[in-house]
């Protein structure tokens, strides 16, 4: 056995928990998913560092908050501060290669393009092999995965088309999504999949350790899935929200960027249906992790290969008032995500951790189970290894996501947990309290409450706390909502608050 373990790290792309079976009752199925977590550790508490693909992604390659990796936004929108990934030693994937592993690459980027001119200047592209990967380049978003060559190419030689049919449901076809007309092989997810089966074997050749990013494109939409994962779901009843009839459209919030532009004249059954293709898409995709470990058993790669599960962000689909998409809000279907480690020896074998993880952790954690030199001062993220051996390990006792805006749209936020307690910052509007033990939902804003009057400065503390640790730029006007409140001369511009 390599000294070193390889590493692959698993990721989907807007997976909301309820899509997640290990992450409690739901009518999704995820078996290969829940045996990830039996067999290994799930994290309950894990947030991303911003609800919005690039930014997120930008954080696992640096282990930094986007406010410092400066990717703020989707690339080449408006409000993205960073348009390419630059490559540098401090990356993941150098860091990596520095310690002795082979670089592999499967599936969606969106930390950089093709482009060699944007807003009307020069424009450096960075793709997957810039930054030090062997594998797939497929440059910015991709829009599922469908027009590339090399997916093209596959299907041409099995002899199969990407076609969608024609919606023929009784309800509003209210997002891109539909049944395939071709079998599972001709999907983009069995695709990729091939392709790091295939990286493995290659790979395992040699005597180096391999990393490998296997990202998918789902279930962000469109949600497209193969007949026989459709049928599945065809006559699945899924109840509404608890929080489907919150008034979204009474409540001044920058929620209402994301209102469905239909809400009023939408019924539950138009959502339930888009969530059946939402979950038809995710079991579709959770086969297909399922079928890449069955291949690392079957080559005995397994046993020396940790597998790290996560998600980039959540998603809406209609909760809170018909909410889609993602940013813009503060609420849990968006900020809180899967987080999943399997060890090979079957360390913490079936245990959940409580604590506070941040999609920020899992370049730490990466280098430390690949030996590889990391900046601690740089990174704001935590080795989630001690946590791993010792539920009891000292650990952080609040979390932050941030929002910058994204689809050329912009806007300051920022969600702070702590205890039971949710603080979102709006720049341009009332701030919002939740207590998460009496209203799991968010259904009701605290902010303004006589009793939580304590508990809100509490909150505000701790985000500009965070503020000045990370450096983020926002907390210089952070600072009027602090005189808003009378708290302004406890902190003090370049004085930690304590």
């Amino acid at each position: 056995m390599k000294k070193q373990p390889n590493v692959i790290v698993i990721m989907t792309d807007q997976h909301r928990l309820s899509a997640v079976g290990a992450y409690g009752d739901t009518v999704c199925q995820t078996p290969n998913i829940d045996r990830l977590a039996k067999e290994g550790v799930r994290f309950e508490t894990a947030y991303t560092s911003n609800p919005v693909c690039s930014p997120a992604r930008g954080t696992v390659m640096t282990g930094q908050y986007p406010h410092t990796h400066g990717i703020t936004s989707n690339l080449h929108n408006v409000g993205c501060s960073v348009h390419e990934l630059r490559d540098r030693p401090e990356l993941l994937s150098r860091r990596m290669e520095s310690a002795g592993y082979q670089l592999g690459y499967t599936g969606k980027w969106h930390l950089g393009t093709e482009k060699t001119e944007s807003f009307g200047v020069p424009n450096e592209p960075s793709l997957p092999r810039d930054v030090g990967f062997e594998g797939q380049n497929f440059g910015n978003h991709g829009g599922g995965g469908f027009s590339y060559p090399e997916y093209q190419n596959y299907l041409k030689e099995n002899g199969w088309a990407h076609e969608v049919k024609e919606w023929g449901e009784e309800t509003q076809h209210i997002f891109e999504m539909g049944e395939l007309e071709g079998p599972t092989e001709s999907t983009v997810p069995y695709f990729l999949t091939q392709h790091t089966m295939d990286m493995v074997d290659r790979f395992a050749e040699e005597e180096k350790p391999f990393f490998i990013w296997h990202n998918f494109w789902g279930p962000h939409g469109p949600y497209y899935a193969s007949k026989e994962y459709v049928d599945r779901y065809r006559d699945v009843s899924i109840p509404e929200w608890p929080n489907y009839r919150w008034p979204s459209r009474e409540l001044m919030g920058p929620h209402q960027v994301k209102i469905h532009p239909d809400h009023e004249r939408l019924t539950w059954t138009d959502w339930e249906m888009a969530l059946r293709y939402y979950y038809a898409f995710t079991t579709l995709i959770d086969e297909q992790i399922g079928r890449l470990a069955a291949h690392l058993e079957a080559t005995g790669q397994l046993e020396n290969t940790v597998i790290i599960f996560a998600s980039d962000h959540g998603e809406t689909i209609g909760s809170h008032g018909g909410l889609t998409d993602k940013g813009w809000h503060h609420f849990e279907e968006i900020h809180r995500i899967p987080f999943i480690v399997r060890f090979p020896d079957g360390t913490a074998k079936g245990e959940v951790r409580e604590g506070f993880v941040s999609l920020t952790d899992l370049y730490p954690t990466v280098c430390d189970l690949g030996e590889a030199s990391w900046d601690k001062e740089a990174v704001h993220g935590k080795s989630l290894l001690p946590l791993v051996a010792d539920a009891d390990t000292p650990w952080r006792d609040t979390v932050v996501s941030e929002f910058g805006g994204v689809n050329s749209l912009a806007a300051t936020l920022r969600t702070l947990r702590h205890a039971s307690y949710k603080y979102g910052y709006n720049c341009a509007g009332e701030d919002e309290l939740y207590d998460l033990d009496k209203d799991p939902w968010e259904t009701r804003n605290l902010i303004q409450h006589p009793d939580y009057r304590d508990v809100a400065a509490d909150m505000r503390r701790r985000l500009y706390v965070w503020m000045v640790e990370t450096n983020d730029p926002a907390r210089r006007l952070y600072q009027n909502r602090l005189k808003y409140y009378g708290e302004h001369e406890q902190f003090e511009v370049g004085k930690h608050p304590g």
